[in-house]
């Protein structure tokens, strides 16, 4: 996927400009270097009103970090609310990590992270071949904890949302029961694949007992009424083949990774020199 097949208000050299005058601000040394559109574009499940989520890093110079006062860890835009001074873009949410930042999220394995080097439409990228020579070296050591992630991500998502018997954010809307399916079945594809698939669409069609027509339904509810809790039916459908998905799942192996640690520290150092 491409920028270009995103329906967005803004260009992507809009939101390249965007990110130079957030990112690279007077009194700071940060460089802009990859940028792209992550979030529900990339799920599978974006509506008309959703906010475009634009993550990626960010450099400062090495010796920065000798200081007592060392870089910030990142940099954020309009994530709670509009930033001054960017309203034009209250739409748009930018988080920049700063490098060490970026590859101590790497290091984890973070999936948003992994999917955002994967699978985000581009819009800055500064540096190429260090991205993929950064999709190769991921791609050696894979799954690495990443299935743990998304079944967490999951677990979190219905548990706070999705358990009748907690009051306190029950909120049974299908971006919800997407948020949990697409976690389910995320975790399953890396292990089956050793590769990594936002598309919800994709997951539920090439999962073994991935449901593509309740996919489809969930979405098509969300698009025409995104906060409303979906109907009894869909609910049930959703809930059984969210609880048939984690039934399915086997226990997952910690991984070693010291060596992909090393890796990780390596590539590091080749794009901050």
């Amino acid at each position: 996927m491409t920028i270009e097949n995103l329906e967005l208000e803004y260009s992507a050299e809009e939101i390249r400009d965007f990110i130079e005058q957030a990112v690279a601000r007077k009194g700071t040394e940060n460089q802009p270097r990859f940028y792209a559109i992550t979030g529900s574009h990339i799920y599978g499940f974006d509506s008309a009103d959703s906010d475009i989520d634009v993550r990626g890093l960010h450099l400062v110079p090495a010796e920065e970090y000798a200081y007592l006062e060392t870089p910030a860890e990142e940099v954020t835009v309009n994530m709670d609310g509009t930033t001054e001074g960017f309203e034009a873009f209250a739409e748009v949410d930018l988080r920049s990590y700063e490098l060490k930042k970026f590859g101590s999220l790497l290091a984890k394995a973070n999936y948003n992270i992994i999917e955002l080097v994967f699978e985000a439409p581009t819009v800055m990228n500064g540096m190429p071949l260090e991205i993929d020579a950064l999709q190769n070296l991921i791609r050696e050591h894979l799954p690495l904890n990443v299935p743990h992630a998304y079944l967490g991500m999951a677990k979190s998502n219905y548990y706070k949302h999705l358990d009748p018997e907690k009051a306190d954010g029950y909120s049974p809307v299908a971006k919800k029961f997407l948020y949990v399916y697409r976690g389910l079945l995320g975790a399953q594809y890396v292990v089956e694949h050793e590769d990594i698939e936002a598309d919800v669409f994709e997951l539920a069609e090439a999962v073994d007992g991935g449901d593509p027509a309740l996919v489809e339904d969930l979405v098509s509810h969300k698009r025409a009424s995104d906060e409303e809790f979906v109907p009894d039916d869909l609910e049930e459908r959703a809930r059984t083949a969210i609880h048939e998905q984690f039934n399915a799942l086997e226990s997952f192996p910690d991984p070693e990774k010291t060596a992909y640690r090393a890796a990780i520290d390596d590539w590091m150092r080749k794009v901050r020199t």
